[in-house]
């Protein structure tokens, strides 16, 4: 398999689509066939920061990791900031 083909293998379906959460159905872990809405939904109301949380929750990621990056950029947009509150005691 050349590299390019690989490369093209290792993308989610639907690459027409033109930002990340723009296209509910579009299949980002292609092993087990998890969904963006799946993705941002576990992120954003479970709260996940890294992509082990990810994969624990949704198993996207745990087949051939291909999708690891992608997935990463989904936790840079939906998943809650990873500074800590900073409380005054005033």
């Amino acid at each position: 398999m050349e590299l390019n083909q690989a490369v093209e293998e290792c993308v989610g379906s639907c690459r027409s689509c033109p930002a990340v959460g723009s296209c509910p159905d579009r299949v980002v872990c292609r092993c087990l066939g998890v969904t963006e809405q799946t993705l941002i939904t576990a992120i954003a109301t479970l709260g996940l920061r890294t992509v082990k949380e990810v994969r624990r929750v949704t198993e996207a990621g745990s087949g051939c990791n291909c999708c690891h990056r992608e997935l990463n950029v989904y936790l840079a947009v939906y998943s809650p900031s990873s500074s800590p509150a900073i409380c005054s005691t005033k």
